[in-house]
Protein backbone atom coordinates (compact mmCIF):
# COMPACT_ATOMS: atom_id res chain seq x y z
CA UNK A 1 0.00 0.00 0.00
CA UNK A 2 1.59 3.52 -1.02
CA UNK A 3 0.02 6.68 -1.08
CA UNK A 4 1.31 9.66 -3.40
CA UNK A 5 0.50 13.30 -4.79
CA UNK A 6 -1.59 12.86 -8.14
CA UNK A 7 0.35 14.18 -11.16
CA UNK A 8 -2.77 15.53 -12.96
CA UNK A 9 -4.56 18.57 -12.14
CA UNK A 10 -8.28 18.61 -12.34
CA UNK A 11 -7.84 21.29 -15.17
CA UNK A 12 -5.74 18.82 -17.28
CA UNK A 13 -8.49 16.33 -16.79
CA UNK A 14 -10.98 19.07 -18.08
CA UNK A 15 -8.59 19.88 -21.00
CA UNK A 16 -8.33 16.17 -21.78
CA UNK A 17 -11.95 15.38 -21.94
CA UNK A 18 -13.18 18.84 -23.25
CA UNK A 19 -14.91 17.46 -26.57
CA UNK A 20 -17.10 14.68 -24.78
CA UNK A 21 -20.29 15.43 -23.39
CA UNK A 22 -20.28 13.06 -20.45
CA UNK A 23 -17.24 14.68 -19.43
CA UNK A 24 -19.12 18.21 -19.35
CA UNK A 25 -21.74 17.08 -17.69
CA UNK A 26 -19.96 15.54 -14.47
CA UNK A 27 -17.05 17.72 -15.00
CA UNK A 28 -18.60 21.33 -15.80
CA UNK A 29 -18.07 24.06 -12.98
CA UNK A 30 -19.78 25.97 -10.66
CA UNK A 31 -19.30 22.72 -8.17
CA UNK A 32 -20.58 22.82 -4.79
CA UNK A 33 -20.37 20.52 -2.02
CA UNK A 34 -24.11 18.64 -1.22
CA UNK A 35 -22.83 17.32 2.22
CA UNK A 36 -22.35 18.80 5.71
CA UNK A 37 -18.17 19.61 5.42
CA UNK A 38 -17.19 16.17 5.82
CA UNK A 39 -13.85 15.69 3.82
CA UNK A 40 -12.55 13.04 4.60
CA UNK A 41 -13.69 9.82 7.31
CA UNK A 42 -12.28 7.13 7.62
CA UNK A 43 -14.52 3.72 8.25
CA UNK A 44 -15.10 0.99 10.82
CA UNK A 45 -13.14 -2.09 9.91
CA UNK A 46 -15.30 -4.24 7.93
CA UNK A 47 -13.36 -7.41 6.45
CA UNK A 48 -13.45 -7.94 2.67
CA UNK A 49 -13.25 -10.68 0.25
CA UNK A 50 -12.94 -13.92 2.40
CA UNK A 51 -14.10 -12.48 5.96
CA UNK A 52 -10.36 -11.77 8.18
CA UNK A 53 -10.95 -12.88 11.85
CA UNK A 54 -10.87 -10.39 14.32
CA UNK A 55 -7.05 -10.45 15.20
CA UNK A 56 -6.19 -10.16 11.80
CA UNK A 57 -8.33 -7.15 10.72
CA UNK A 58 -6.99 -5.22 13.21
CA UNK A 59 -3.77 -5.80 11.49
CA UNK A 60 -4.97 -5.35 8.08
CA UNK A 61 -7.37 -2.19 9.25
CA UNK A 62 -3.78 0.03 10.28
CA UNK A 63 -2.58 -1.35 6.30
CA UNK A 64 -5.60 0.60 4.88
CA UNK A 65 -4.66 3.99 4.04
CA UNK A 66 -7.08 7.41 3.31
CA UNK A 67 -8.51 7.35 -0.02
CA UNK A 68 -7.97 11.24 -0.50
CA UNK A 69 -9.86 13.46 -3.95
CA UNK A 70 -6.38 14.91 -5.63
CA UNK A 71 -3.97 11.84 -4.35
CA UNK A 72 -3.01 8.55 -6.25
CA UNK A 73 -3.53 5.53 -4.44
CA UNK A 74 -1.74 1.86 -5.21
CA UNK A 75 -4.65 -0.51 -5.83
CA UNK A 76 -2.29 -3.21 -7.79
CA UNK A 77 -2.03 -3.23 -10.67
CA UNK A 78 -3.15 0.05 -10.94
CA UNK A 79 -2.70 3.82 -9.67
CA UNK A 80 -5.84 5.50 -9.10
CA UNK A 81 -6.69 9.29 -8.37
CA UNK A 82 -10.44 9.84 -7.53
CA UNK A 83 -11.21 13.27 -8.57
CA UNK A 84 -14.69 13.71 -7.61
CA UNK A 85 -17.64 12.16 -6.80
CA UNK A 86 -21.03 13.51 -8.44
CA UNK A 87 -24.90 12.44 -9.47
CA UNK A 88 -26.72 12.99 -12.42
CA UNK A 89 -30.42 12.25 -13.52
CA UNK A 90 -29.11 10.72 -16.65
CA UNK A 91 -25.67 10.54 -19.52
CA UNK A 92 -25.31 10.86 -22.90
CA UNK A 93 -25.06 7.05 -24.31
CA UNK A 94 -25.11 5.55 -21.13
CA UNK A 95 -28.32 3.42 -20.69
CA UNK A 96 -29.42 2.57 -17.01
CA UNK A 97 -30.85 -1.27 -16.41
CA UNK A 98 -34.00 0.02 -14.80
CA UNK A 99 -36.11 2.66 -16.26
CA UNK A 100 -35.36 6.50 -14.17
CA UNK A 101 -32.41 5.58 -12.46
CA UNK A 102 -29.73 8.07 -11.51
CA UNK A 103 -26.03 7.70 -11.87
CA UNK A 104 -23.83 8.31 -8.50
CA UNK A 105 -20.04 8.75 -10.64
CA UNK A 106 -16.62 8.71 -9.66
CA UNK A 107 -14.33 10.42 -11.76
CA UNK A 108 -10.88 8.90 -11.42
CA UNK A 109 -7.59 8.92 -13.67
CA UNK A 110 -6.58 5.37 -13.78
CA UNK A 111 -3.13 4.26 -14.69
CA UNK A 112 -2.07 0.61 -15.43
CA UNK A 113 1.26 -0.21 -13.44
CA UNK A 114 1.70 -3.84 -15.02
CA UNK A 115 4.30 -4.53 -17.61
CA UNK A 116 1.60 -5.82 -19.98
CA UNK A 117 -1.92 -4.95 -21.26
CA UNK A 118 -5.02 -5.85 -19.35
CA UNK A 119 -7.81 -7.39 -21.40
CA UNK A 120 -11.51 -7.91 -20.23
CA UNK A 121 -10.70 -5.53 -17.22
CA UNK A 122 -11.83 -7.80 -14.51
CA UNK A 123 -9.28 -6.33 -11.91
CA UNK A 124 -10.61 -2.69 -12.84
CA UNK A 125 -14.51 -3.90 -12.18
CA UNK A 126 -13.96 -3.57 -8.29
CA UNK A 127 -11.30 -1.25 -8.32
CA UNK A 128 -13.30 0.97 -6.61
CA UNK A 129 -16.48 0.33 -4.45
CA UNK A 130 -18.91 2.14 -2.76
CA UNK A 131 -20.96 0.50 0.43
CA UNK A 132 -24.11 1.77 3.08
CA UNK A 133 -25.34 3.31 -0.47
CA UNK A 134 -29.35 2.95 -0.64
CA UNK A 135 -31.15 2.05 -3.46
CA UNK A 136 -28.11 0.60 -5.77
CA UNK A 137 -28.99 -1.92 -8.21
CA UNK A 138 -25.86 -3.81 -8.30
CA UNK A 139 -25.66 -6.51 -5.48
CA UNK A 140 -22.95 -6.42 -2.73
CA UNK A 141 -19.69 -8.99 -3.14
CA UNK A 142 -21.01 -11.69 -1.54
CA UNK A 143 -19.68 -12.01 1.92
CA UNK A 144 -19.32 -7.96 2.08
CA UNK A 145 -21.55 -4.95 1.76
CA UNK A 146 -19.31 -3.36 -1.43
CA UNK A 147 -20.84 -2.86 -4.45
CA UNK A 148 -18.89 -2.89 -7.63
CA UNK A 149 -19.59 -0.35 -10.37
CA UNK A 150 -22.50 -0.88 -12.78
CA UNK A 151 -19.93 0.52 -15.97
CA UNK A 152 -16.89 1.71 -16.13
CA UNK A 153 -16.15 4.57 -18.99
CA UNK A 154 -13.52 6.57 -20.94
CA UNK A 155 -14.78 10.02 -20.54
CA UNK A 156 -13.58 11.28 -23.64
CA UNK A 157 -15.82 9.06 -25.36
CA UNK A 158 -18.04 6.83 -23.22
CA UNK A 159 -16.41 3.67 -24.34
CA UNK A 160 -15.31 0.65 -22.51
CA UNK A 161 -11.82 0.60 -21.28
CA UNK A 162 -10.42 -2.75 -22.59
CA UNK A 163 -7.86 -3.17 -23.25
CA UNK A 164 -5.71 -1.26 -20.27
CA UNK A 165 -2.52 -0.54 -22.03
CA UNK A 166 0.42 0.00 -19.52
CA UNK A 167 1.92 3.54 -18.43
CA UNK A 168 -1.11 5.51 -19.79
CA UNK A 169 -3.00 7.56 -17.85
CA UNK A 170 -6.89 7.01 -18.50
CA UNK A 171 -9.50 10.09 -17.57
CA UNK A 172 -12.65 7.44 -16.42
CA UNK A 173 -15.90 7.58 -14.80
CA UNK A 174 -17.21 4.90 -12.65
CA UNK A 175 -20.82 4.32 -12.43
CA UNK A 176 -22.75 3.21 -10.22
CA UNK A 177 -26.85 2.86 -10.67
CA UNK A 178 -29.00 4.25 -7.88
CA UNK A 179 -32.65 3.44 -7.95
CA UNK A 180 -34.94 6.51 -8.68
CA UNK A 181 -36.80 5.64 -5.49
CA UNK A 182 -34.09 6.25 -3.89
CA UNK A 183 -32.72 9.27 -1.67
CA UNK A 184 -29.43 10.93 -3.67
CA UNK A 185 -26.76 10.49 -1.20
CA UNK A 186 -24.99 13.84 0.19
CA UNK A 187 -21.67 11.50 0.61
CA UNK A 188 -20.70 7.84 -0.12
CA UNK A 189 -18.26 5.54 1.19
CA UNK A 190 -15.91 4.44 -0.75
CA UNK A 191 -13.02 1.47 -1.17
CA UNK A 192 -9.88 1.31 -3.46
CA UNK A 193 -9.42 -2.28 -4.04
CA UNK A 194 -6.08 -3.51 -4.99
CA UNK A 195 -5.10 -7.40 -6.20
CA UNK A 196 -1.88 -9.51 -5.74
CA UNK A 197 0.28 -11.13 -8.76
CA UNK A 198 0.87 -14.70 -7.91
CA UNK A 199 0.54 -17.85 -9.53
CA UNK A 200 -2.46 -20.04 -9.91
CA UNK A 201 -3.15 -23.14 -7.59
CA UNK A 202 -4.77 -25.05 -9.84
CA UNK A 203 -2.90 -24.64 -13.41
CA UNK A 204 0.31 -22.67 -12.21
CA UNK A 205 -0.63 -19.65 -14.53
CA UNK A 206 0.28 -16.34 -13.34
CA UNK A 207 -2.87 -13.77 -12.96
CA UNK A 208 -4.32 -11.06 -9.90
CA UNK A 209 -6.15 -12.58 -7.25
CA UNK A 210 -6.47 -11.69 -3.75
CA UNK A 211 -8.61 -8.51 -3.94
CA UNK A 212 -8.40 -6.40 -0.74
CA UNK A 213 -9.02 -2.76 0.51
CA UNK A 214 -5.96 -0.58 0.94
CA UNK A 215 -7.58 2.54 0.97
CA UNK A 216 -10.93 3.81 1.84
CA UNK A 217 -13.15 6.98 2.65
CA UNK A 218 -16.17 8.77 2.89
CA UNK A 219 -16.47 11.72 0.40
CA UNK A 220 -18.43 14.29 -0.48
CA UNK A 221 -20.46 14.24 -3.29
CA UNK A 222 -20.64 17.86 -5.17
CA UNK A 223 -23.21 18.97 -7.50
CA UNK A 224 -23.21 19.04 -11.03
CA UNK A 225 -23.69 21.02 -13.72
CA UNK A 226 -27.05 19.43 -14.24
CA UNK A 227 -27.93 19.88 -10.94
CA UNK A 228 -26.68 23.67 -10.87
CA UNK A 229 -29.23 23.75 -13.93
CA UNK A 230 -32.19 22.34 -12.55
CA UNK A 231 -31.91 24.35 -9.53
CA UNK A 232 -31.80 27.57 -11.43
CA UNK A 233 -34.59 26.35 -13.48
CA UNK A 234 -36.86 25.34 -10.57
CA UNK A 235 -36.08 28.83 -8.50
CA UNK A 236 -37.17 30.68 -12.08
CA UNK A 237 -40.54 28.38 -11.63
CA UNK A 238 -41.24 29.10 -8.04
CA UNK A 239 -40.91 32.98 -8.46
CA UNK A 240 -43.04 33.31 -11.17
CA UNK A 241 -45.62 30.68 -8.64
CA UNK A 242 -44.73 33.70 -6.34
CA UNK A 243 -45.73 36.38 -8.67
CA UNK A 244 -48.88 35.12 -10.17
CA UNK A 245 -49.92 34.09 -6.30
CA UNK A 246 -48.86 37.85 -5.41
CA UNK A 247 -51.22 39.17 -8.69
CA UNK A 248 -53.85 37.19 -7.71
CA UNK A 249 -54.08 38.18 -4.18
CA UNK A 250 -54.06 42.08 -4.64
CA UNK A 251 -56.33 41.77 -7.35
CA UNK A 252 -53.86 43.12 -10.11
CA UNK A 253 -54.97 41.37 -13.26
CA UNK A 254 -58.92 40.44 -12.18
CA UNK A 255 -61.47 42.98 -12.67
CA UNK A 256 -64.27 44.83 -15.39
CA UNK A 257 -63.62 46.22 -18.81
CA UNK A 258 -61.99 49.47 -17.93
CA UNK A 259 -59.12 48.24 -16.86
CA UNK A 260 -59.47 49.05 -13.08
CA UNK A 261 -59.21 45.79 -11.41
CA UNK A 262 -62.08 46.36 -8.64
CA UNK A 263 -64.31 44.02 -10.12
CA UNK A 264 -67.55 46.76 -11.16
CA UNK A 265 -66.74 45.95 -14.78
CA UNK A 266 -66.96 49.64 -15.79
CA UNK A 267 -70.56 49.87 -14.93
CA UNK A 268 -73.07 51.94 -12.11
CA UNK A 269 -72.72 50.52 -9.19
CA UNK A 270 -76.02 48.38 -8.35
CA UNK A 271 -76.41 48.47 -12.40
CA UNK A 272 -77.34 44.67 -13.79
CA UNK A 273 -77.39 43.66 -17.32
CA UNK A 274 -79.74 41.63 -18.84
CA UNK A 275 -78.97 37.77 -20.43
CA UNK A 276 -78.30 38.98 -24.23
CA UNK A 277 -78.74 42.46 -23.64
CA UNK A 278 -75.89 45.25 -24.64
CA UNK A 279 -73.66 45.03 -22.07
Amino acid sequence: MSVMRGEDGGDDLRRRARNSRVASRLLQQPLRTLGVGVTVIVLGVTALFGGLQDADADIADRRIADLRVGETVVAAPYEITVRKVVWVDELPNVYPVEKGSRWLAITATVRNTHSTSLYGAVELKDALTLSGVDGLVEKPVRGTDHVESTYRKVLADTSDLTPVQPGIAYEMVFLFEQRASATPPSEVAVQAVGHTWRQNSIDKTMNWFDPEVVARATLPMVESAQQVRDRQAAAERAEEKAKSRRKKSDGTGTGGTDGTGDGTGGTDAGATTPPGGDA
